[in-house]
């Protein structure tokens, strides 16, 4: 009896235990599946980072005020998850808070035209870094408003016409387009593993003192 007893013992801790390790191994292989992006879910994606390559520290002594001259550091990240290498451009538009945004429901860029551009071919799975350094080097006070001239990105000079009531409230913004190679044009928006079509778009916001 006691014999019988230890064997049902014996087989009930080994059921115990290959099921224990069955959910275990189950419980590693969804986490792994849900932290690493599938080939199949294709999608770009766009960061802006900060001057310490994180989110925040976007504006000199943590102020959203930009003084002429006043050098500013950005990182622009974009990340390739499509299945394929892909030849991006982000697009840099200065806009101020009446100008027409990025439309996240119909996936059309502004209407505004970009003051600046930056080419990357991104390969499979890869992140590539892009550093934004700018500066405002002309600005015009005009009745109540502050007009932005021009600006300096990475050591180009670039003449602009952006207004903003009382200096406040400019904004740039940072659009991804993807090259199509059937069409052999840029393009704002593309088309996901689901079939629906997605863009992607970051904004900074910020004032001007003169």
């Amino acid at each position: 009896m006691i014999a019988a007893n230890n064997i049902t013992t014996l087989i009930r801790s080994r059921i115990f235990l290959m099921s224990l390790v069955v959910l275990v191994t189950l419980s590693m292989g969804v986490a792994y599946v849900a932290s690493v992006p599938r080939e199949h879910e294709r999608f770009l994606s766009l960061s802006t980072l900060g001057s310490n390559m994180m989110v925040g520290d976007y504006y000199p002594n943590n102020k959203k005020d930009i003084e002429l001259l006043d050098n500013v550091r950005w990182y622009i990240q974009v990340y390739n998850n499509m299945g394929s290498a892909e030849y991006i451009a982000v697009r840099v538009k200065l806009l101020n808070s009446e100008q027409t945004a990025p439309d996240d429901n119909t996936h059309t860029p502004s209407p505004i035209e970009h003051v600046y551009e930056f080419k990357r071919l991104v390969a499979k799975g890869e992140t590539v870094t892009i550093p934004f350094e700018w500066s405002v080097t002309s600005i015009l006070s005009i009745d109540n408003s502050k007009v932005i001239k021009g600006i300096s990105i990475n050591g180009d000079i670039v003449e602009v016409d952006a207004r903003a009531e009382d200096g406040k409230d400019f904004r740039i913004v940072f659009e991804l387009w993807r090259y199509n190679i059937e069409s052999k044009e840029f393009e704002f928006s593309w088309v996901d593993s689901s079939n629906e079509k997605r863009s992607v778009w970051n904004q900074i916001w910020f004032n001007v003192k003169s």
